[in-house]
């Protein structure tokens, strides 16, 4: 429902508020009423199907129904997330996400202790943290002041609905996407295949949760003032980043597969390799799409992502049945190639590059590259970097006693 639902607003708030932000109040509150009028047809939507969608199961069917009236908070919440990221808010934004997951897992945890959990108490805990996370936001409501030569106009809705009915495609088949495999591959293999697979995509997900991060931090900074040099510098940079990481996963992990996830799990060491490999190749794509979108053609962002949600399905189709595990992981491989060719493509025509600008790190991306792991690392360590502040001043004071 996330991604119908919205209509890509968030895309759409991204782009124009970059570029304009003195429209940030007038967008959010028509994005807002948009998508709650989205949301309540698909709230009616699932009503009336709701025997189908719980199987006769009256008491499901609430459930259902009670999550998906309690998904609107979240969908007002992406809205402020769009907005927020084409604003470059970036400490709301992660503090959002971070209270988000923080009061998740605390609440969780004191329900289950107390033995309180239940399915409609986890259902009304998910929907309701969205209300306490998006107060976070709350600067957007603030006048913002337009930089010289902007003018005050606001942007057109038809403009805004236009940007994220174009997007808004292409995060449909991004949601598809991310759930194919778990529907299809019971069907179409077996239960085990499906365990070692989550098991593999767990651990492969880790460094495109650094990749996403940085894409959309890098579509929010596109859309105000693009600049193709620092897009292709951002996407070899965090393309070699991801190489260290994923070598350094790859290297340990039969080390601690087994140990974390059971003996049973050591069995998905190999698929967690080809994945780690699918990721590295899911990088640079990654990186074009939010340039394709941030050049203000969100429709061919959209439809590579529909090209290559057909790949992946076709590719599953074929391989999972006679290869299983081996089938999905091969068709994540082919997947990704799909996406990162087209995208890649589509961006350098748009921003007059060449492929190798995305694809081939050089000697200044690792300087930046070591930099930036050295500038988190020093952020990571508040209580060392302190410790160097106090001990600057006691030692030029030693020296000048020692002159004395």
């Amino acid at each position: 429902m996330l991604a119908v639902a919205t209509l890509g607003l968030p895309d759409a708030l991204t782009y124009y508020i970059a570029k304009r932000p003195g429209i940030t109040r007038p967008a959010v509150l028509w994005a807002f009423l948009l998508t709650a009028t989205l949301g309540s047809l698909c709230l009616l939507a699932v009503y009336y199907t709701r025997p189908f969608l719980s199987s006769g199961d009256e008491g499901l069917g609430e459930l259902i129904l009670l999550a998906t009236a309690l998904t609107v908070p979240a969908l007002l919440v992406g809205v402020l997330r769009g907005a927020a990221t084409g604003r470059q808010m970036w400490f709301a934004v992660a503090t959002e996400r971070l209270i988000n997951s923080s009061l998740r897992v605390l609440t969780f945890g004191a329900l289950w202790l107390l033995g309180e959990l239940t399915v409609f108490v986890a259902v009304l805990v998910s929907a309701l943290i969205p209300l306490i996370t998006g107060l976070a936001y709350w600067r957007l409501f603030l006048p913002v002041a337009s930089p010289s030569g902007d003018s005050s106009s606001p942007i057109p809705l038809r403009n805004i609905v236009s940007f994220g009915s174009r997007a808004w495609l292409g995060s449909v088949a991004s949601m598809l996407l991310a759930r194919l495999a778990p529907l299809l591959m019971v069907p179409l293999s077996t239960v085990e295949d499906l365990g070692l697979y989550t098991v593999a995509t767990t651990i492969s997900d880790l460094p495109l949760v650094v990749a996403l991060a940085v894409q959309g931090a890098l579509y929010g900074v596109d859309s105000r003032s693009t600049d193709a040099r620092r897009l292709t510098a951002t996407t070899r940079t965090t393309l070699l980043i991801g190489v260290l990481g994923c070598t350094l996963i790859g290297i340990t992990l039969p080390l601690w597969i087994g140990f974390l996830f059971g003996p049973e799990f050591a069995a998905a060491t190999l698929p967690t390799v080809m994945l780690l490999v699918s990721a590295l190749i899911c990088i640079p794509g990654l990186m074009a799409a939010s340039a394709v979108a941030a050049w203000g053609r969100p429709g061919l962002r959209s439809l590579g992502l529909v090209v290559t949600l057909v790949a992946n399905a076709g590719s599953f189709v074929l391989l999972v049945p006679p290869f299983g595990v081996y089938g999905a992981c091969w068709t994540s491989l082919i997947s990704n190639v799909v996406l990162t060719s087209y995208m890649v493509s589509v961006a350098c025509r748009l921003i007059k590059a060449r492929p190798s600008d995305f694809l081939l790190p050089r000697p200044s991306d690792a300087r930046v590259a070591v930099e930036e792991m050295g500038r988190l690392t020093r952020r990571l360590l508040p209580s060392r970097r302190r410790h160097d502040v106090r001990t600057t001043p006691t030692s030029k004071t030693a020296g000048r006693k020692r002159t004395e």
